[in-house]
């Protein structure tokens, strides 16, 4: 193998969609992964160590996407992957028949790679706000690859 030589994944898609954290330093509110989905904890609760083993975590928590609710059960003292959540506001130029959005940045900077929700009440509430002629701002999360709108607020800049 030659200095020369470079590997075409390194840093690639997959090495950064999560970091390891001890189950034990979760709270509610963190993120983390339930079965490959990025989650919020919405509820956890610690079991007492027992006569032959280590204390347990048992996290309830909501998939950001789906808003479908996981559990999961994991010593305290082991990791579990927890996804690097990202969330940012556009301002939203239009929304297409197809319900593609053109949003824009707060530097200027264009996109036109994202669709309304999947969820249908707050795709309307979005159209409806953007055809009423008012100025909103959408909040997309990404983690784990994925990217979605999950929230708007009007703008009051």
């Amino acid at each position: 193998m030659s200095d020369d030589e470079v590997f075409e994944n390194a840093g690639g898609v997959g090495s950064a969609l999560v970091f390891p954290i001890q189950a034990g330093a979760l709270k509610k509110g963190d993120y983390m992964c339930i079965k490959g989905h990025p989650c919020k904890i919405i509820e956890m609760s610690v079991s007492k160590t027992g006569k032959h083993g280590h204390a347990k975590a048992s996290i309830v928590a909501i998939d950001i996407f789906t808003k479908q609710k996981l559990e999961d059960m994991a010593p305290t003292t082991h990791n579990v992957d927890a996804p690097f959540v990202k969330s940012v506001n556009y301002s939203l130029m239009d929304v297409r028949e197809d319900g593609q959005l053109s949003l824009m940045d707060d530097e200027n900077n264009m996109r036109d790679d994202l669709n309304l929700p999947k969820d249908e009440e707050l795709a309307g509430e979005i159209r409806k706000a953007f055809e009423d002629g008012k100025e909103i701002q959408l909040t997309v999360f990404s983690a784990m690859g994925i990217e979605q709108v999950l929230g708007y607020k009007n703008d009051s800049r």
